[in-house]
């Protein structure tokens, strides 16, 4: 079980990220920043993970009471005592490719991608979006000329490096920072090519800690939601929330980011397995999905 103990009389919890700390996190900030959290008795802090899926795998096991992650990780393998809470954040993502790297497989050559996560389901999506995209110029493709690296989350680095592409990109934060950079690149989202989006964060929790601690689960759900709205409603504000927070200097990149994610903030936060239930439908229709209909919709019980 999560680590209970209380700080004077205030139950402390931390929710895990998917990564490092960025603006898609402001909802759960703003909670913090608020003192919304102390006000309903509880101590939350936000930890950073060393891996990916570190989050997911220490909410299923009990050892944080909660977490956040993107929805493609309800379907790409089975997480038995995940416990789906809602979404706070969705935005466009896909394929970050450079120009001349598209032009190149466009005309049957090779291209390697970068992602933070590189194998299994999530590469075969990359594949799957490069075909499609391929096929809507009219352009042959085989699987064979996409290589999928694995390469953290520094996605401009990355391409700045010699990568053709990095995988797994956000149009609010990658995408900003492309158009603002002035990179030659191609933004190919999802969206662009027939796929649904899974490019969002959903909170988690555990079977056994939503069991147990029903009310702290609806009450944190609850201050999520209004971070959300708070953030949506005044992106200059949510700025400021963000500098504080992550004790960060401004700068005018930053201020692109969270002005693009404000809007992309979900409120309210619901429990709602319809959702995601396309994404899931389709990828299972394409031997893609690990997790079967009652898996899925086990997240949501």
């Amino acid at each position: 079980m999560p680590d209970l103990h209380t700080v004077g009389t205030r139950m402390q919890l931390q929710i895990a990220l998917e990564w490092f700390l960025n603006p898609d996190h402001l909802p759960l900030i703003a909670g913090i920043e608020h003192g919304w959290y102390r006000d309903a008795g509880l101590e939350v802090s936000l930890l950073v993970p060393d891996d990916h899926y570190d989050g997911l795998a220490a909410t299923v096991s009990g050892a944080v009471a909660f977490s956040c992650n993107e929805p493609l990780h309800m379907v790409d393998a089975a997480r038995p005592g995940l416990k789906a809470l809602g979404c706070f954040f969705e935005t466009d993502g896909g394929i970050l490719l450079q120009r001349a790297a598209g032009e190149r497989l466009l005309a049957g050559g090779h291209v390697r991608l970068a992602s933070p996560v590189a194998g299994g389901v999530t590469d075969a999506i990359a594949v799957e979006i490069l075909a499609r995209w391929c096929a809507a110029r009219g352009a042959a493709f085989d699987a064979g000329q996409v290589e999928v690296a694995s390469a953290g989350f520094a996605h401009l680095d990355n391409l700045r490096e010699g990568y053709d592409g990095a995988w797994l990109c956000f149009a609010n934060f990658e995408g900003v920072e492309a158009r603002l950079s002035g990179l030659d690149a191609d933004f190919i989202a999802t969206g662009d090519v027939g796929l649904e989006n899974f490019s969002a964060l959903e909170l988690f929790t555990g079977e056994a800690f939503l069991r147990d601690h029903r009310e702290v689960v609806d009450t944190v759900v609850a201050l999520v939601g209004r971070g959300a709205a708070l953030c949506r409603d005044d992106p200059g504000g949510a700025a400021r929330l963000w500098y504080a927070h992550s004790g960060t200097d401004p700068d005018a990149l930053t201020d692109a980011i969270v002005a693009d994610t404000c809007p992309r903030l979900v409120w309210p936060v619901v429990r709602d397995g319809a959702r995601w239930r396309a994404m899931w439908t389709q990828f299972d229709g394409m031997g893609l999905a690990r997790v079967d209909a009652a898996g899925y919709d086990a997240l949501y019980r």
